[in-house]
Formats: C-alpha cells, structure tokens, sequence
C-alpha cells in the first residue's frame, strides 16, 4: 500500500485529480532550483518564483504534499466549517529520509520509496523500493487555476485508485476525473467531506 497526501491552499478548495492510460506531452512550467532538508522528515523543493513545495513524510511510505501559492509555510490540513483533518499522532517513524540532487532531478529516499523530481518539469515519481516498480507518476505538473487546482497521473492497466475523501457512490477512480471539496451533498456523485490529506487517490501495489 502506498498513501500519497496532499494538500493545496485556495479558497475555494478545490483539487482535480485526472487519470489517464497514456502519457501526454507535458509543458515545462515550474523548473525546480534547489531543495533543502528542513528537519528530520521534511524536504522543501524550491523555485525560481519564491513559491516552495514541501514533502512532509508522514512514514516510510506516507508522505503529505503541500503547496501554497500565497507564500505561506505548511500547516495542518484546514476544513470549512472547522474539523479535525489529522488524528492525534497520525505520525509513524522514518528510519531515514536521504536528500541528493544532480543536474536533472532531486531524489528522497526513505527506507521503502523513492521519490523523484524533474528539476526542468517539476513532474514527481515515486518508486517502490521492494519491487522496483512505479507507483505514482504525474504527466503534467500541476495547474494552478482561480479557486482550484488540477493534478495529472499516470494509469497502469491493473492499477486502481481509492480515496479522495468522501465519494458518494464511487468505489475506484480508475479513468475518471473527480473533484475533491467539500460540496456539502450527499447524492450521488457528490463529495460531502473534504479532507485534505487525502488529496491525492491511494495508488495499491
């Protein structure tokens, strides 16, 4: 099981997550220029623009993304009207989280995966350790829009994806595009509960 969050701060909240069988051409909008090790579990990736994002590592195979435009630093999963997103102690240890860089990627390495990102795209892929396998790949970086944000991944023909907070009558995303906020419906389709740490859906291995 690999579990991958994120977070992503706009009012509305607003995340889309779409999923396709074949790879697409991707535009270079975000080129990486540096990262740095902040504490024992976190990465922050920076770029050109002053905007950071940060890779917080939940375990040795969770590990939350977070990305505020706005300029602000990582903070707990926020929920309007107010809720808790977080358990108490949703933290389990991290043997080891490794930094390297080259001229083309930054690499994270815990005891299970290993994390790379495209210093010229941005694109994140994340390798299961065990099985040498990928387990999350995106085709295109990012887009930030006014009041929501559009994520890309790769599918696999026997790979599913789960989660995205509440999905009334939905069990697997595969090949679909769904929103995750808070619509604060329960018919079906509708996304009632909004929470951000399961931003992106679970990719199973």
């Amino acid at each position: 099981m690999f579990i991958l969050g994120l977070s992503v701060m706009l009012p509305p909240s607003l995340i889309q997550a779409r999923l396709y069988n074949n790879a697409i051409e991707t535009e270079v909008l975000s080129p990486i220029v540096g990262a740095k090790k902040i504490n024992p579990t976190t990465v922050e990736i920076l770029f050109p623009n002053s905007q950071r994002m940060t890779l917080d590592f939940y375990g040795e195979n969770i590990f939350r993304v977070f990305q505020d435009n706005s300029g602000s630093v990582i903070r707990d999963p926020q929920a309007k009207p107010a809720a808790q997103i977080l358990v108490d102690n949703p933290r389990k240890a991290v043997s080891k989280l490794d930094l390297e860089e080259n001229t083309d990627f930054v690499f994270l390495t815990t005891g299970k995966i290993k994390v790379r990102l495209d210093k010229k795209t941005s694109l994140l892929k994340v390798t299961n350790l065990a099985t040498n396998t990928v387990v999350v790949e995106e085709l295109e970086a990012p887009l930030f829009e006014k009041g929501k944000v559009t994520l890309t991944l790769k599918e696999n023909p026997q790979e599913y994806f789960y989660g995205g907070g509440v999905q009334n009558g939905r069990f697997s995303h595969k090949g679909k595009v769904i929103s995750i906020e808070n619509q604060n419906s329960w018919t079906d389709g509708e996304s009632p509960l909004l929470p951000l740490t399961t931003g992106l859906p679970t990719a199973t291995v």
